[in-house]
């Protein structure tokens, strides 16, 4: 695995979330289980913790110091420079859910997946908050993942992880809606170990997909075909993220590894060296 290394060592339970700010010439991130997000600067070697009392697991930029954090209740605005977190919007959930994987659609609509804390509960659902409304848009999905979109707005894609399937379904690029009914991008075959977990797409229209439980980051063309695979040294690869403009690198998590089974990086961010061109993440609508 010569062409991977440790970008930064933090060992997090369930890393999640990793979002590009190019506003900071940063990555934001987060351990949803134990209730912190992160900061470093692309270039530097020091990260920032910020303790939260709810689990995030999501961000959205909303200008050059705030983002908005998703969490199992509500959407909150955290001051990135001073640590302060404000409540915003909340989730009309009873208690049970949790968020899960969200980004934020080309119209600054934040898209939203939610699922049950202890992963056995009820089905969950996507969500889009716009301009302080939340709707529920996609029902019925167990674990949802991979959710991210074509630079023009015009679709989204998203999993339900236990499905080894991605999906694709059309939006409107005004809002974020969804304007159609999903079709299969791609699917997972029997000889790939572990389930499709978050993705993001890079500027040439390729999505890179976080294999949690096959030790793999999977990239497949705008037509659904997996062209390229990078094994990573970790175990629970979470999601992938931009590191500047060309470098990309992916969360981890030590969620469900025991003494026995937990390697010396699961856990931690992963840097993958190979050319890529990355894409500016969308200014969110809260």
């Amino acid at each position: 695995m010569n062409n991977t290394s440790v970008w930064s060592p933090e060992v997090l339970e369930l890393g999640e979330g990793p979002l590009t700010h190019h506003l900071r010439g940063s990555l934001v991130w987060c351990d949803i289980n134990n209730r912190a997000m992160y900061e470093r600067a692309f270039e530097s070697t020091e990260s920032r913790k910020f303790d939260l009392p709810v689990m995030p697991s999501a961000a959205g930029i909303i200008d050059d110091k705030r983002v908005l954090v998703a969490t199992e209740i509500d959407f909150r605005v955290l001051n990135l420079d001073t640590g302060e977190s404000e409540i915003g919007t909340r989730f009309p959930e009873d208690g049970t859910m949790r968020s899960n994987d969200g980004r934020v659609h080309p119209s600054g609509a934040f898209w939203v997946g939610t699922m049950a804390i202890d992963g056995n509960g009820a089905p969950g659902a996507i969500w889009r908050l716009l301009d302080g409304k939340l709707e529920r848009m996609i029902d019925e999905v167990v674990v949802p993942n991979s959710i991210c979109f074509a630079a023009d707005g015009s679709f989204a894609y998203y999993t339900d992880t236990p499905h080894r399937a991605i999906w694709k379904i059309p939006t409107d690029p005004q809002t974020g809606d969804v304007t159609g009914e999903k079709t299969v991008f791609a699917t997972l075959p029997d000889s790939l170990p572990g389930g499709p977990d978050g993705s993001i797409v890079d500027g040439d229209g390729n999505l890179w997909n976080a294999r949690w439980g096959g030790s793999a980051v999977d990239v497949y063309n705008p037509g659904g075909e997996r062209i390229a695979s990078h094994a990573v040294p970790v175990r629970h690869p979470t999601c992938p993220s931009f590191i500047g403009n060309d470098r990309i690198v992916t969360t981890s998590a030590t969620a469900g590894l025991t003494a026995e089974t937990i390697g010396d990086n699961d856990g931690k961010t992963i840097q993958i060296h190979t050319p890529v061109r990355a894409r500016q993440e969308p200014i969110v609508r809260p």
